[in-house]
């Protein structure tokens, strides 16, 4: 039984099931058709040939006797009328022998009906015509004299009657022995019908729906986030193993990809605190750039002590401005990975959802199959009811031959108890017939459970991309999130620009403040203003370096509902 289930397709499989179910019916089928042909055949031979032989040979006896009588009534009385029925029973006499004639055409029946036209030739010849010429008394001796082939005649009919009778004993039996023969192959065959049917039914049922559920609830564990489980047996090479695999691979593709997605988040969350530290570092280094600038303005004879201390605090600053430059180019490439396995997660998504709509149009089809099987159970129906016929044809034949049998009188006795065994048997068959309706209802029965079991499946299918839907909302917001955090880096990296810019105006300002004092006051004012503006970039610098530290964290927290 588990080899029929080895096949690529699933409609192949449910096919192959119900294909099994045919045969058996159809053979059970051709086999009772046939079997009621030859029945039929027996009952028509024992109607248009034994009977009919039988009846004839009755009757040519008779026409015998009759015509005895009918002589000797005429040679005693002189009526013309018994001539009259002599040569009428002579025609009945000749009509019986064609019938004869036309199935038993042996040397036994040619000798008796020579002698039975020989003694009626001699009748007309030596018994009418002699008394009609007056002389009763050589009539009535020369009547005398042949009687002897009127009984070798008579005894050779009621001879030939009973081979024939024996003959028809011979056929009703056969008939008896087959229907007995029909009624207990028909019984076996309902109950490995109806066997086969049920077990059939329940295994097709259970090798389509449980792995079907085995999928179903992996793929709601892979919405709730639980990718920690081992992946699933692939036991079938149709359809359903294909679903398996692909939920397979999405495990597996899913699970690197949330690794890698952690990854870079922790990466982003780390270079976002650095940044901060960094941005505060800068800050600070421009609040003391700013004392220093207050300080310089307050008396030109320290101006160039200041302008020293101011160099090495530019210096230091355009070193963190560099390195801050630098963490914000890696943030970014770790941002653009995090997008870019984002993407990959919802292509899978999208592949994983398509997958399940190709089996949840699968499962459909067969539903659809499984309804096509379940009409042409109803063409087997269609047959049985054929085969219902026949047996009450049957019925009519052997009602038919009882007719007969009454007809024959006393040595139709047997033949009728024939016909009554003809027809109990045409009954049997009605009865076997009720029983493989009976069997072709279970299994349609059980083809509907099949049917349900497949619709049952199709709504686990739907429920799984449903949630495979929610899985693809919740990476689409991942990505949002990423995009969003991508645009505060860009604005990070752009006003990082800016600041490198700023600082270099700051070190021609101090290069200027150096070399020529009489412009110190202007270049004061103009590193004051710069400073000022450096501290108004780094300040919004460390709100988006903490923006992205919350975006990270964020990002984190959306993921821990993965488990790996």
């Amino acid at each position: 039984m588990k080899g029929i289930y080895q096949f690529k397709t699933l409609k192949a499989r449910i096919l192959s099931a119900f294909l099994f179910l045919i045969v058996l019916v159809v053979g059970f089928t051709a086999y009772t058709y046939i079997s009621n042909n030859k029945m039929e055949k027996q009952a028509e031979g024992l109607v248009k040939e034994d009977l009919q032989v039988l009846t004839a040979s009755k009757d040519l006896a008779m026409s015998m006797s009759v015509r005895l009588s009918a002589a000797l009534s005429y040679v005693v009385s002189g009526d013309e009328k018994y001539i009259e029925t002599f040569n009428e029973y002579r025609k009945i006499a000749e009509e019986s022998n064609s019938i004869v004639e036309k199935y038993e055409n042996t040397p036994e029946r040619v000798a008796l009906v020579e002698m039975a036209r020989t003694w009626s030739n001699r009748v007309n010849a030596e018994v009418f015509d002699v008394y009609k010429k007056g002389d009763k008394e050589l009539a009535l001796k020369n009547l005398t004299a042949i009687n002897n082939l009127v009984t070798d005649v008579r005894l050779g009919y009621e001879e030939l009657a009973d081979k024939r009778s024996v003959a028809i004993t011979k056929v009703g039996d056969d008939v008896v022995s087959t229907g007995l023969s029909n009624k207990t192959v028909g019984l076996i065959v309902s109950i490995v019908l109806t066997v086969a049917g049920i077990l059939i039914a329940i295994v097709t049922a259970s090798n389509i729906s449980k792995p079907i559920t085995i999928v179903s609830k992996r793929m709601s564990e892979l919405a709730d986030g639980n990718l920690q489980h081992e992946l699933l047996p692939v036991t079938h090479r149709d359809e359903i193993g294909q679903l398996m695999l692909s939920a397979n691979n999405m495990n597996e593709k899913l699970k690197q990809t949330i690794s890698s997605i952690h990854t870079v988040s922790e990466t982003v969350a780390a270079s976002s605190e650095e940044l901060a530290q960094s941005a505060n570092e800068v800050q600070s280094g421009t609040e003391q750039i700013t004392v220093t600038m207050q300080e310089l303005a307050s008396g030109t004879e320290t101006q160039a002590s200041t302008a020293g201390d101011l160099a090495e605090t530019m210096t230091s600053f355009q070193r963190s401005i560099h390195e801050t430059t630098q963490e914000g180019i890696e943030l970014k490439a770790h941002s653009n990975l995090v997008q870019e396995l984002t993407t990959t997660g919802k292509g899978l998504m999208v592949q994983s959802t398509q997958q399940m709509t190709t089996i949840n149009e699968i499962v459909l089809d067969s539903v659809k199959k499984v309804e096509g099987l379940n009409v042409q159970s109803a063409e087997i129906s269609k047959l049985v009811s054929v085969i219902d016929d026949i047996s009450n044809q049957t019925n009519l034949l052997a009602l038919n031959a009882a007719i007969e049998a009454a007809r024959a009188g006393e040595h139709g006795k047997g033949f009728a108890v024939v016909a009554d065994e003809v027809r109990k048997l045409a009954e049997e068959v009605q009865y076997s017939v009720t029983d493989i309706s009976t069997i072709v209802n279970r299994i349609q029965g059980e083809t509907g459970n099949v049917t349900t079991a497949l619709q049952s499946g199709y709504e686990e299918v739907k429920r799984g991309t449903v949630q495979l839907n929610q899985t693809n909302e919740t990476f689409e917001q991942i990505s949002e999130a990423v995009e969003e955090m991508i645009l505060n880096i860009n604005t990070i990296s752009s006003n990082l620009n800016k600041v490198a810019q700023n600082s270099e105006s700051i070190n021609v300002s101090i290069d200027e403040m150096a070399s020529i004092s009489q412009e110190s006051a202007a270049g004061v004012e103009q590193t004051t203003a710069t400073v000022e503006e450096t501290a108004a970039t780094m300040e919004e610098i460390s709100r988006g370096a903490n923006h992205l530290a919350s975006m990270a964290e964020e990002l984190n927290s959306q993921l821990q509902q993965f488990k790996i």
